[in-house]
């Protein structure tokens, strides 16, 4: 658990986790939960996001397991109301919901993209546009959008993912402009490579990924391989009062494999 056992730095605020299930998602809903805040886990994985939830209750805190298909309106606009009627409030989204596919511009298919861009970006968007509302009633609100490297540097055969991602990071600084006015704060955490299930895809030994961290075109200095907790640790500062005027910007958590 990333959060100290005596960390309540979050009691009483109620927070969204889309992707909860598992990877980054489910470590940042449970540093949530080890600070005393109230999680709504939002996955497509129904089963798996049970079993975050289950996993914050024994954490003393309380969790909202919701189906959720980010790229549809009427499932995000239900999730929120379910999250609402639960809690009463929203202080914090975390949108870390994402699908990826290697495919270059010759290979990838249109409906590919579009389902990329539908997950990706515009399910970043439909759950801001839905949480907003409240947060802006409140006077108070943080949103964290996780971004990726692949963002920043083109990877090869990365191409829709990383448009998609690159183009979340410039959803965080609008929303910021947007949004500081209201006291919401919006900002973007980029991962490097993190071993989480949907990298295991491409890489399926830990071992495999090692070498990539250590020898390949997204090497990074420090040759290591990073966790989930690394990138939850990451968007739970940003969603403290410890980071209360940092808006608008992208926090870089890959052990310098993308240095600027």
């Amino acid at each position: 658990m990333p959060t100290p056992a005596n960390d309540r730095s979050l009691k009483g605020k109620a927070a969204i986790v889309t992707g909860g299930a598992s990877g980054i998602g489910r470590m940042t809903a449970l540093a949530f939960a080890g600070a005393g805040a109230n999680v709504t886990i939002a996955d497509v994985n129904l089963d798996g996001a049970k079993k975050v939830a289950a996993e914050i209750e024994v954490l003393g805190a309380q969790a909202l397991a919701v189906q959720t298909d980010v790229s549809s309106w009427d499932a995000v606009s239900s999730m929120v109301a379910k999250t609402l009627k639960t809690w009463k409030r929203i202080d914090i989204l975390v949108n870390d919901a994402a699908i990826s596919m290697s495919q270059s511009i010759v290979d990838i298919k249109v409906e590919d993209w579009d389902r990329i861009m539908a997950v990706n970006l515009r399910g970043a968007m439909l759950c801001c546009k839905a949480v907003v509302p409240q947060m802006i009633a409140q006077r108070s609100g943080v949103i964290v959008n996780v971004s990726s490297g692949s963002g920043f540097r083109p990877a090869g055969g990365a191409l829709a993912y990383g448009c998609a991602k690159a183009a979340v990071a410039h959803l965080s600084r609008s929303l910021a402009v947007d949004l500081g006015k209201h006291n919401i704060r919006v900002n973007t955490v980029a991962p490097g490579l993190t071993d989480t299930p949907m990298t295991r895809k491409n890489w399926p030994s830990r071992e495999a990924l090692l070498t990539q961290a250590k020898t390949s075109f997204i090497a990074n200095p420090m040759g290591v391989l990073l966790e989930p907790k690394d990138q939850a640790n990451a968007i739970f500062f940003l969603c403290t009062d410890q980071a209360r005027y940092i808006t608008g910007q992208t926090l870089h958590v890959n052990a310098g494999s993308w240095i600027s």
